[in-house]
């Protein structure tokens, strides 16, 4: 069962009521409208954030990954952040979705993006930094959102797989330890909060479980300030409120520190609006926008899943997210590395899904359909292509504009 994001966070505003430290972080709730950047007019929204934030978001998704030349791992964070409106460069010309390359049986380095395997199938794990899946059911956690069906393939060698193979694969191999927040992530989104199973030792599962195991992990000395094990709970956490159960068990617990975290973010907000560059270790700035986005924009987008509807409006919430949509906006020329650039822009995309009034559809694009045998292009690997002038990769893992 899949439901909306609007729908869950709706269904949370109403259900879940936050104590929040008293008070509001220290500075003024500035609002006022940068002017548009590289020929971008605001949308004339009748909030001015709103047109700082669409200016950001334009500006950002300008940053087009290219075909062969930028990884698996790098792809599917565009696509977390633009679902399917990701669209990639294609080396002759022209441009193709993120979700239809990663799907189109490409080699990265001579292997191929998924691969077969006992129970269904999975992305190919790490062979080195920044290439593949750095964590188990990494690329469907993050590629969930753009609510895929279940039959939706993608060509893993000579052979396919289907968002359900990979489902399949991730309850037979889960297991207990650190690693399951993408798998709780993906998980939660394709199957019922209260879906129990066995897995391929003869273990008892259930969605429940692996929510106490990721409540059980330490924040500070997991991925990204503990960012994604929050963010994944909270995921968790809002399809159970959709479902209008009951949050019982290790789902009280997970509430508990979901909201607890978002008090720690508001606690440590920089003056300048900004979430601290320590991410939950303690207050921080940082002078270099390579240094501060990460944090910025991984707990904002933690923020944009954990809060509730009516928490958004309120001072320190925006001043947050006005510091990471002007912070994009400042830095549009800046090499970034992939992951905390779309992370960054998943936030301001979330929170203008929630938060405007004018924004109706996540993407601009339709849903992601399967697509027949018959009505698929022909898709051709190519060795990476020349860089473009208007893209500069001084560095491995990042992009920028001119």
């Amino acid at each position: 069962m899949s439901l909306s994001r609007r729908d869950w966070m709706k269904t949370v505003g109403t259900a879940t009521c936050l104590s929040m430290l008293s008070g509001f972080a220290m500075g003024q709730d500035a609002t006022a409208s940068a002017p548009a950047p590289e020929g971008i007019k605001p949308a004339g929204n009748t909030d001015p954030l709103f047109d700082k934030v669409d200016q950001a978001i334009a500006i950002t998704a300008r940053r087009q990954l290219i075909v062969g030349l930028h990884s698996p791992w790098q792809v599917v964070h565009g696509v977390l952040a633009l679902r399917q409106d990701m669209m990639m460069k294609k080396p002759g010309g022209g441009e193709m979705s993120g979700i239809d390359w990663m799907a189109s049986g490409a080699l990265w380095k001579g292997d191929t993006i998924f691969k077969v395997t006992p129970h269904g199938g999975q992305g190919h794990p790490f062979s080195s930094k920044y290439d593949f899946e750095g964590h188990p059911t990494q690329f469907l956690g993050y590629m969930c959102e753009a609510d895929m069906p279940l039959d939706f393939e993608f060509q893993a060698g000579p052979k396919k797989i289907t968002v359900a193979d990979i489902i399949n694969d991730a309850k037979m191999t889960i297991s207990e330890g650190p690693e399951v927040t993408w798998t709780l992530w993906a998980l939660s989104h394709y199957l019922n909060s209260d879906a129990t199973w066995m897995n391929a030792k003869g273990e008892p599962w259930s969605i429940e479980r692996m929510v106490r195991i990721e409540h059980q992990q330490s924040v500070l000395n997991s991925a990204c300030g503990g960012t994604h094990g929050l963010y994944a709970l909270a995921y968790s956490r809002n399809k159970r409120l959709a479902q209008k159960l009951p949050l019982t068990g290790a789902w009280v617990f997970a509430d508990m520190k979901v909201k607890r975290y978002i008090q720690e973010a508001k606690a440590l907000q920089s003056k300048d609006g900004s979430f601290s560059s320590a991410y939950f270790r303690g207050p921080e700035t940082n002078s270099d926008f390579t240094k501060r986005i990460p944090a910025n924009g991984h707990t904002l987008e933690f923020l944009m899943c954990a809060l509730p509807e009516n928490e958004l409006k309120q001072p320190w919430v925006r001043r947050g997210v006005e510091s990471v949509a002007q912070d994009l906006i400042d830095n549009r020329k800046t090499p970034c590395d992939c992951g905390p650039l779309f992370h960054a822009l998943h936030a301001l995309k979330m929170y203008n899904y929630r938060a405007n009034p004018q924004v109706k559809n996540y993407s601009d694009r339709p849903p992601v359909q399967v697509v027949k045998d018959s009505e698929k292009a022909a898709t051709t690997v190519a060795p990476p292509p020349p860089v473009p002038e208007d893209v500069i990769t001084s560095e491995p893992g990042k992009i920028s504009r001119k």
